[in-house]
């Protein structure tokens, strides 16, 4: 009686792992698709980054404009001048001096 107890038991805990197994296996192919379709997409062209990189920007100015950081300001020119190139913007650069 014992012993069927435990192969029972036994057969349950092989179950969960299956369903647990079965579960992770869905979540891992539902990133890759879409990571993949992000990618496919962004180099399509098909996706605009331009926004993103422009919250960047400002975010990146606020932080200029708290520690007023040359360095930092160089940086966040050169990043300016890039996005302007990049997404038919005018975006003033800073003035370091």
């Amino acid at each position: 009686m014992e012993k069927n107890e435990t192969s029972q038991q036994l057969k349950w805990m092989f179950l969960e792992i299956k369903m647990a197994s079965f579960f992770l296996k869905g979540i891992v192919i539902v990133v890759l698709v879409g990571v993949a379709a992000t990618m496919v997409l962004y180099n399509a062209k098909l996706i605009d980054v331009c926004p993103l990189k422009q919250v960047y920007i400002t975010e990146s100015i606020k932080k200029y404009e708290e520690t007023k950081d040359s360095q930092l300001c160089d940086e966040l020119n050169g990043k300016i001048s890039e996005f302007n190139g990049d997404c038919k913007a005018e975006l003033e650069e800073l003035d370091c001096g």
